[in-house]
């Protein structure tokens, strides 16, 4: 048989292009090809015991639903945010009201009630505001469509986060800072990210803060009600579940150059499936594994070569209380990981980086965090009881000895998701950022889908709502030229503006007397907010 779409991959990007092509071409044949056993792709809701051993009926044991993969939506990603309204799914607001907690340059506990946080001097503020501003007005410059082409590009290329960061301030607690929110965003450390790459992704999303703040807008503003697997589960239902086979890794895509016409694809079983069209939403780091005849052109290779996936581990600890709450803490912690840990060797620090109240809508007190990047690879080392002891004492520091009275420790390290091979995103190396519209481009009969290939909310669920969305559009003209308007193909490589464009414009970085003003500004504004908030 020979479909007219074969879609590989059944986690949002996949089932969401699917649904959508459903909606576009009702008649179509289509087949969805999964590698692994489930659908969800880096969303995983696993249900969790609730209650303590002791406590349990033995008839019916208290469970409840947590998010182990990506959890958080906000109401400005609207993608997402529409397909939830499709999907007749509703989200409730991250938990953020108290004091945050925060341990960087030293082992020092500080915490903080305001938007300003605590870092130990009036002077870490002014620098942390400082590079806060020089990151937003660049990255406000920064195409999020070709990176590579935008007008400061020529002199930006070959910086990380961590050398830009080293350029614009000194205080110890500050770089410490940076280090820990790309960490949690990325996976990784702000040494491997390509600078070009954090402004282009910070654009996407409206801004550096949106990245990292739990505000209205922000990334982290809300959470889906019994998790966000669920998207994946009904659209696999919508789509019709006979549409889906599993356990099918692709190993070989075959593109006929005699007629023209079809794809063949090979899984490792040695099934082999043929199509007019294929959506390949394969995570970038997994696409390369695949062997392509012809092969993958020169800049699509390079770009998926050079997006490793950020090393995480996302762990969650069930509470029998929110002890956090009652003594006034929102669960919000950032911290360094403190000094080594003397009962585990072969770790530099604890294992905790970012961590928030994961308490569930129905109401099981809980926090979840992350061990990623250097912290992750270190950790990763050690036994799941040496990570589970070295998260608990990182919380009985951060929020007092209570922590230890916890009812249940689960994690996932999705370095080793087969198919997957890490999370939340596949972050940019430097130099090569000149190459990433060329992921999102078709090649021959190929289209291409995943969180890392959009433009809006890159590495996001919704991010990953929209690739797969004008992946269906996109194959719907190829099927069927002047079904869609212009209009419904703005975004899509039918679309001029959305093309890679030719050429890169020098831009030269002279700090001006407007720049020099806007640091006396920040001066003020500093010592006025914290001259407010501690009075």
């Amino acid at each position: 048989m020979i479909y007219d779409v074969l879609v590989i991959g059944a986690g949002v990007a996949g089932l969401t292009a699917a649904h959508k092509l459903r909606a576009l071409l009702p008649n179509a044949s289509l087949l969805v090809l999964e590698a692994s056993g489930r659908v969800g792709g880096r969303t995983l809701t696993e249900k969790v015991k609730v209650c303590p051993e002791d406590e349990r009926n033995t008839n019916t044991e208290e469970e409840d639903k947590f998010d182990l993969g990506g959890q958080w939506v906000a109401s400005g990603q609207r993608h997402v945010i529409d397909l939830l309204s499709q999907l007749d799914l509703s989200t409730f607001p991250q938990y953020t009201t108290g004091l945050k907690v925060m341990q960087l340059g030293g082992d020092t506990v500080r915490t903080y009630s305001s938007d300003i946080p605590s870092l130990g001097s009036l002077w870490a503020l002014i620098q942390l505001q400082w590079f806060i501003w020089k990151a937003e007005r660049l990255a406000g410059g920064t195409s999020i469509l070709d990176p590579g082409n935008s007008h400061h590009a020529h002199q930006l290329e070959g910086e990380t986060v961590h050398s830009f960061l080293h350029k614009s301030v000194s205080n110890v607690a500050v770089i410490q800072a940076i280090d820990v929110a790309c960490k949690a965003a990325f996976g990784t450390d702000a040494s491997r990210i390509s600078l070009l790459y954090f402004l282009a992704y910070a654009n996407a999303a409206g801004g550096v803060m949106k990245l990292f703040e739990a505000k209205r807008d922000a990334a982290q503003e809300a959470r889906v009600k019994g998790g966000t697997q669920q998207i994946s589960h009904i659209l696999a239902e919508r789509i019709g579940i006979q549409n889906l086979i599993f356990n099918q890794p692709v190993v070989e895509v075959q593109q006929s150059t005699e007629d023209g016409d079809t794809v063949t694809i090979v899984t490792k079983n040695g099934a082999r499936y043929v199509a007019r069209r294929v959506i390949l939403s394969t995570p970038p780091n997994q696409l390369i594994k695949i062997k392509f005849d012809p092969p993958l052109p020169p800049y699509k290779r390079l770009a998926c070569e050079n997006l490793p996936m950020g090393h995480l581990t996302k762990f969650i600890v069930v509470y029998r209380k929110a002890f956090w709450r009652e003594k006034g803490y929102s669960g919000e912690i950032v911290s360094n990981g403190g000094g080594p840990l003397g009962d585990v060797g072969g770790v530099t620090c604890g294992p905790l980086s970012v961590c928030y109240d994961a308490t569930t809508h129905s109401g099981t007190p809980a926090i979840v965090g992350f061990i990623a990047g250097r912290q992750g690879i270190e950790w990763h080392n050690k036994t799941k009881e040496e990570r589970e002891q070295g998260v608990i004492k990182g919380l009985c520091t951060m929020l007092g000895e209570e922590a230890r009275q916890y009812v249940t420790y689960i994690e996932k390290i999705w370095s080793d998701e087969p198919y997957v091979g890490g999370c939340p995103v596949g972050f940019g190396v430097p130099g090569v950022t000149y190459t990433l519209p060329h992921l999102r481009l078709p090649f021959l009969r190929l289209h291409f889908a995943g969180t890392e290939t959009a433009t809006e909310w890159t590495g996001y669920i919704s991010g990953a709502v929209q690739s797969g969305e004008r992946a269906a559009l996109e194959v719907t003209h190829a099927l069927h030229p002047g079904t869609l308007t212009k209009e419904q193909l703005r975004g899509t490589c039918h679309d001029a503006f959305s093309l890679p464009q030719l050429g890169v414009t020098s831009w030269k970085d002279s700090r001006t007397l407007s720049d020099l003003f806007f640091v006396a500004v920040v001066v003020v504004v500093v010592i006025v907010a914290v001259v407010v908030a501690r009075w």
